[in-house]
């Protein structure tokens, strides 16, 4: 399977994650039973780890070999720890993280022109903090500790699982390699539609200035 594929394969788990959360997110509303919610939370969570691995995959052979030259030598393919993982690649390859787009629009010349989305998106820092936050919830609960705020979660369930669809339906890649150098553009509708991209290669190294990250 060639990485494109692995890539677009992953960030489609990523929505259907997403989907199955907000089923569960529905029936702990419902029933208010605790399963349902914990379940929820597992979805994210992996949503979350399946955009983190979709991340690797255009950045796999530096990935692979900066995993193996680490202090401590550590084989990629075991890797599972989603902040990890982003920091691991954020030393490779500083713009790896995905940019969202707004719709693109048609110019008089023929050509499309893709504006950068400035709010309604989750940013690097905030998958970091989410996924963080996610966490403590895996874990059966320790009787002698405080209370874990499950209803501030659920709260803030809704407008967090809009900003990680928000990142994901309309978005670019930077991809820097001995092989490719440019941007991979990426459609994934959050409807389950099969995810598109677009190639961009660029003939010398670019700039990619961020903001919100």
């Amino acid at each position: 399977m060639n990485i494109q594929t692995i890539y677009l394969n992953k960030v489609n788990e990523a929505i259907h994650r997403l989907g199955a959360c907000d089923s569960f997110l529905a029936q702990y509303q419902a029933t208010n039973n605790i399963y349902s919610f914990e379940a929820a939370v597992l979805q994210a969570r992996k949503s979350l780890e399946a955009i983190a691995f979709a991340a690797i995959a255009p950045n796999k052979i530096e990935y692979a070999v900066f995993r193996a030259e680490a202090d401590k030598s550590a084989d990629y393919r075991k890797d599972y720890n989603a902040r990890a993982i982003l920091q691991h690649l954020g030393r490779i390859n500083k713009d790896f993280y995905p940019t969202p787009l707004k719709t693109p629009t048609r110019k008089i010349d023929g050509s499309w022109h893709f504006e950068r989305k400035t709010n309604g998106y989750l940013t690097k820092q905030q998958f970091i903090s989410f996924y963080d936050r996610l966490g403590k919830y895996l874990h059966a609960d320790n009787p002698w500790g405080n209370s874990k705020g499950i209803h501030n979660l659920v709260a803030d369930f809704p407008q967090v699982l809009g900003r990680m669809r928000g990142l994901l339906e309309l978005h670019f890649t930077v991809i820097r390699t001995q092989k490719f150098n440019g941007i991979w553009i990426v459609e994934a509708q959050v409807n389950g539609a099969t995810p598109r991209v677009v190639v961009g290669h660029a003939n010398g190294d670019f700039i990619v200035q961020r903001e919100g990250c």
